[in-house]
């Protein structure tokens, strides 16, 4: 029987094997989550922790990230590029902590990220495991037409799934509506929900680009309006037209009498030549509607002369008593005059009285056309007329 004896390696081997793995372990950097989604314009937490062997010293701390190709430099400083500077803050120190906030990410600033460090005694370490920063925005996706009464559903979707716990914001024609989801679901959808659907995540600037939900629905409140009056002369006819509230709009449009099985007429106007009751009817793809109907009374040429008749006599009439109350009023005027006149004072009556009737001019005056001066004159005025002028 041979017996297999296997012996144990000298102790001084064990124990710079020992001495090498506590060396490895002592140099690292750690980070907290190796992806993140971010929105754009947010700002990201990168958590970062890093071990080095004790006797050392840290001398420098920076991050970088994937190199470009025009880069020379084999690990460049983010805090040195003019594109970081301004967003980059290092949150960390100079033991264990290396925790960086990038603010206002961009989709350029989609890139693996790494910390490098480096000691007093030419100690050198990067974390080339990384931090992969996905930056994305907001798209709302949505069917681009959808017929009144289906289901409709509208996504808000992003690139990646959001690192942080998204409360999602809707917006219809740039108002608010209570969802908080990033689907937004339509059981039945009506006209009236048609408009402008844009997301956004609570707690951050970024909104998505509007999208336009077309709904599309049958012809809907159709009606007739009369061009003129629906009163016309025999011969004559009245244009009625028909208009609708449909989508897409009504092509095709139909015209009926009441009580009548077949159309007479079709396009958006009709021209109706006789009385009687008209309505249209509205059609596109997803249906039809018909309008109430109005009334076109045809008169002949007879009611009309009857009538324009009796216009001209009414106003010959009106004109009439117009010229009799003028004369009237002037008639009341001078008769107001005349008694005025005869109400003025004696003396004002017989002014002309008070003349020198011995005067040659009034030879031939005769005594009856005095009538009104006997009272005023005199005996001597008496004496000095001719005989025949006198009437005692």
């Amino acid at each position: 029987m041979v017996t297999s004896v296997r012996m144990a390696p000298p102790l001084p081997l064990i124990f710079l094997l020992m001495i090498h793995g506590v060396s490895s372990a002592d140099w690292g950097v750690s980070y907290s989550s190796s992806h993140i989604c971010a929105l754009k314009d947010s700002s990201v937490i990168m958590n970062c922790t890093y071990t080095y062997p004790t006797g050392h010293q840290i001398k420098r701390v920076f991050w970088t990230k994937t190199k470009d190709k025009k880069e020379t430099e084999e690990f460049p400083d983010l805090s040195n590029d003019t594109e970081y500077s301004q967003r980059l803050q290092y949150l960390g120190d100079k033991q264990q902590n290396c925790t960086i906030r990038l603010s206002h990410v961009t989709l350029k600033d989609s890139h693996m990220y790494y910390f490098r460090f480096t000691t007093d005694k030419d100690g050198k370490w990067i974390g080339k495991i990384g931090v992969t920063l996905t930056v994305t925005d907001l798209q709302v996706e949505s069917p681009e037409r959808v017929t009144e009464g289906d289901s409709v559903r509208l996504t808000c979707k992003s690139s990646c799934n959001l690192t942080d716990r998204a409360t999602f914001i809707w917006y219809r024609n740039s108002q608010k509506i209570l969802n908080e989801s990033n689907k937004l679901n339509f059981k039945s959808v009506r006209r009236e929900d048609a408009g402008r659907y844009s997301c956004a995540v609570h707690g951050h600037n970024h909104i998505s680009p509007a999208v336009q939900l077309n709904v599309t629905y049958p012809p809907r409140n159709v009606s007739v309006l009369i061009n003129g009056s629906g009163e016309i002369v025999s011969g004559d006819s009245v244009t009625l037209i028909c208009s609708s509230d449909s989508n897409p709009p009504a092509l095709n449009f139909s015209w009926f009498k009441e009580n009548e099985s077949s159309a007479v007429g079709s396009g958006q106007s009709f021209s109706a030549l006789q009385s009687g009751r008209f309505y249209c009817q509205a059609h596109n793809q997803h249906g039809s509607q018909r309008s109430d109907a109005v009334t076109v009374t045809v008169k002949g040429h007879l009611v009309i002369l009857y009538i324009s008749i009796g216009v001209v006599c009414g106003a010959a009439v009106i004109i009439m008593m117009l010229v009799w109350g003028i004369r009237r009023m002037k008639k009341r005027n001078d008769t107001q005059e005349s008694q005025m006149v005869d109400s003025r004072p004696h003396h004002d009556r017989h002014k002309a009285c008070d003349v020198e009737l011995s005067n040659p001019v009034y030879e031939n005056v005769t005594a009856d056309q005095l009538d009104d001066c006997k009272p005023e004159l005199n005996s001597s005025v008496y004496e000095n007329l001719p005989q025949n002028n006198k009437r005692l």
